[in-house]
């Protein structure tokens, strides 16, 4: 379809009808597609301005060809291009584009004619393929659709395709692009390279005008009042946006500091822009008659800068959106903390009543039972007293979590709870078959709840006794330390591995042993809070197969209460 195709005959003298580009790319086209097409035609002739006439190609494109990204690009300086409209949301005016990312640009810059890859194994695109395929393109196309100036490079109207490019689709892309080639070529050339931003063509006497468009940065001269007699369009881009102004608004350019200091080559300022306070870097120059010239750039920090704000505005959503998280977290909590309670009180009463009437069978009727009746009894009894325990430990933790148990601190003697606890353990040591002691230890006070220090001994104790076999030793000891004081448990069981190590005192949490342990995995949960609501803390170090020791510190009782 354009093999062969030189710029002369891209850029023709002749209307559409007559168009030899135009009749080649028609006949490719199905009824559908020739009448989408004339829709598009039709569109393009009823726009005047530029970015309508290029917005309404694009529209068309993307109706036409749904599986293309379209984008218009002009030239900058260094092998740059700007996006001057696009179908794609994410892609903002004035994104600037460097050409070794797109080869396609690359060729249509050093040929002037459009360039089509129908796949990706043209040797021109080997370097970039890696890049291109990466996101999810597998078709190039690039047509040249307005040059300025004979040897300037042109604006182009680029196709991205990211799936196979079959005849129609290919047909329709290259009839839009020579389409919108006719109608930009009927507009004012001046006009249209000033509403793309690129350098006019020269007026039979170059003008102020003309000269500041050959420069590379936005430049404007000012009168005595600082009102703009002469801006070209890189400044007037940068100032006014891409919208058209007419030549005859005048208007005045606020550039604070209005000049540099006394030897400065050049300044630090900031101009008001379209889109707010813009920081620059300004050059000046004085002229004849009060006038002066002002070369302006963006300031290299004002990118920094913008990013800064970007991540700033980033960082304060997600703030706000932990914020909202950590509240739901928390509203959650409090449900499952009612539940828990609720459930918990709903369920004690039947199950004392129903433990009871147990035990009172196990005692008063067991002579008259079987063996075998005597056994499932037994084992309703063990079973009823196992869920006692769950139902009163969720209580505990409930309580513990709302802060309303009730705790009495007072002074208590260390040895006398260690040796009440130990002697009511001992015969479930002695069926494990471990050895159970407790270390000569130094007789101190605790400030503390007799009752609570007994339940987080009694729960120490009977987790060593849980994960030790037969021949292990579970010890006991307690040591001051100053104001503080360090009741310990140490036990010669399994150990605890490294990754369950940190979990161990928090809710339902069972650590894997060397055989299956009974319990719901409150029985840490409840030291560490009890600890903490006495105002100690409760820990725990361990290794796998060599046993694990437990600690709970609290305050010594001083005398206050």
């Amino acid at each position: 379809m354009l093999e062969g195709i030189s710029a002369v005959t891209w850029f023709p003298p002749q209307d559409p009808p007559e168009c030899p580009v135009c009749r080649s790319a028609r006949a490719r086209l199905s009824p559908a597609g020739a009448a989408a097409a004339g829709e598009v035609a039709i569109e393009l002739l009823a726009r005047g301005e530029v970015a309508a006439i290029l917005h309404s190609a694009l529209a068309g494109l993307t109706r036409m060809v749904a599986a293309a990204r379209v984008s218009v690009l002009t030239p900058e300086t260094a092998g740059r291009w700007r996006v001057f409209a696009s179908s794609a949301g994410h892609e903002t005016l004035d994104l600037v584009v460097e050409s070794e990312r797109y080869p396609e640009l690359r060729e249509v810059r050093r040929t002037g004619v459009p360039y089509i890859a129908r796949d990706l194994g043209a040797a021109e695109l080997r370097e970039a393929r890696a890049l291109i395929e990466s996101a999810g393109v597998r078709g190039l196309a690039a047509y040249p659709v307005f040059v300025a100036t004979p040897g300037s490079e042109p604006a182009v109207l680029k196709a991205a395709f990211h799936e196979p490019v079959p005849d129609e689709l290919l047909a329709l892309t290259t009839l839009t692009a020579h389409l919108l080639v006719h109608r930009l070529s009927r507009l004012p050339a001046s006009e249209v390279a000033r509403q793309f931003g690129m350098t006019p063509p020269p007026p039979a006497t170059p003008d102020a005008t003309y000269l500041l468009n050959l420069l590379p940065l936005p430049a404007l001269i000012l009168d005595a009042a600082d009102n703009v007699q002469r801006a070209n369009v890189r400044a007037g881009r940068l100032l006014r946006g891409h919208e058209p102004v007419p030549h005859d608004e005048a208007f005045a350019l606020r550039l604070v500091p209005r000049e540099a200091q006394p030897n400065a080559a050049r300044w630090d300022a900031q101009v008001t822009a379209a889109k707010g306070a813009l920081n620059v870097l300004a050059w000046s120059s004085r002229l004849t008659g009060d006038r002066r010239l002002i070369l302006i750039e963006p300031h290299p920090e004002a990118g920094r800068r913008a990013r800064e704000r970007t991540i700033r505005r980033t960082l304060a959503e997600k703030l706000h959106e932990l914020e909202q998280a950590n509240t739901l977290l928390a509203e959650y909590a409090r449900m499952r903390d009612r539940f828990v309670s609720d459930a918990a009180h709903e369920l004690k009463t039947p199950l004392a009543i129903m433990r009871s009437y147990l035990e009172t069978l196990a005692d008063d009727l067991a002579a008259g039972l079987s063996d075998q009746q005597r056994e499932f009894l037994q084992a309703a009894t063990v079973g009823a007293r196992r869920l006692q325990r769950l139902i009163d430990g969720l209580l505990d933790l409930a309580a513990l979590e709302a802060g309303r148990l009730p705790l009495a601190l007072g002074p208590v003697p260390s040895a006398e709870v260690v040796a009440g606890v130990l002697d009511e353990l001992r015969p479930v040591a002695a069926t494990a078959r471990v050895s159970l002691s407790a270390a000569a230890s130094v007789k101190v006070d605790l400030r503390a709840d007799r009752e609570r220090l007994g339940q987080i001994l009694r729960n120490l104790v009977e987790n060593g006794l849980k994960y030790t076999g037969p021949g292990g030793e579970v010890a006991v000891s307690v040591e001051a330390h100053g104001d503080r004081a360090v009741v310990c448990v140490r036990d010669t069981g399994v150990g605890i591995s490294p990754e369950h190590l940190p979990r161990i005192f928090d809710e339902f949490v069972r650590v894997p042993g060397r055989r299956p342990a009974e319990g719901a995995g409150l029985g840490l949960a409840i030291v560490r809070r009890l600890a903490l609501a006495m105002g100690g803390r409760a820990w725990a170090e361990s290794a796998l197969g060599a046993g694990s020791t437990f600690f709970v510190e609290l305050p010594v009782w001083t005398g206050e209460g």
